[in-house]
């Protein structure tokens, strides 16, 4: 009687195979992180772009100018990280935009609603106002946006000396 032959040794596990366990996790979570900063980044260019953008230029001025609101929210008053909103542009020049943004002051938090549509190179701005906590609406628009682009009441006050301090007092 013969002995087979013997028989040949398995071939070594891969790489893979010996270390699946801690590398499918760890490729799932590569795969994750690599999505969530791309969403990061998309965010923070919208955020960068939107600030840019002249409608919410102007919004944060006339809220940084206005007695009211920086009577209510303090100073400095700072605008949220993300605005909410959509801009839309048509190829004739016109374009409209919406936000909704987030303020904050030292003594206070509210929301500022913009509505702009341009025409012939002019932003209107229909719709601006802020909503404090306590459920306050303080009108931002004006009668004259362009009349308006220029002023800043603020600090009109400020330089003729009869601006209201929190105290109730009057003065600089």
């Amino acid at each position: 009687m013969t002995l087979p032959p013997p028989l040949t040794r398995a071939p070594p596990p891969g790489w893979w195979q010996r270390h699946w366990r801690w590398a499918m996790p760890l490729a799932v979570l590569a795969v994750l992180l690599m999505v969530a900063g791309i969403v990061w980044l998309a965010l923070v260019e919208w955020s960068r772009w939107s600030r840019a953008s002249e409608p919410y230029q102007e919004a944060m001025r006339r809220a940084r100018c206005s007695i009211e609101l920086v009577a209510v929210l303090g100073e400095p008053i700072q605008d949220g990280f993300l605005p909410t909103g959509s801009v839309q542009r048509n190829a004739n020049g016109s374009a409209s935009s919406q936000y909704v943004v987030s303020l904050s002051g030292p003594r206070g938090e509210a929301e500022l609603y913009l509505e702009a549509h341009r025409e012939n190179g002019a932003w209107d701005y229909p719709l601006l106002y802020a909503i404090t906590r306590n459920d306050t609406a303080i009108d931002l628009t004006a009668l004259d946006d362009a009349e308006a682009a220029g002023e800043c009441a603020l600090r009109d006050c400020r330089e003729q000396g009869h601006c209201p301090l929190p105290g109730g007092r009057w003065g600089r």
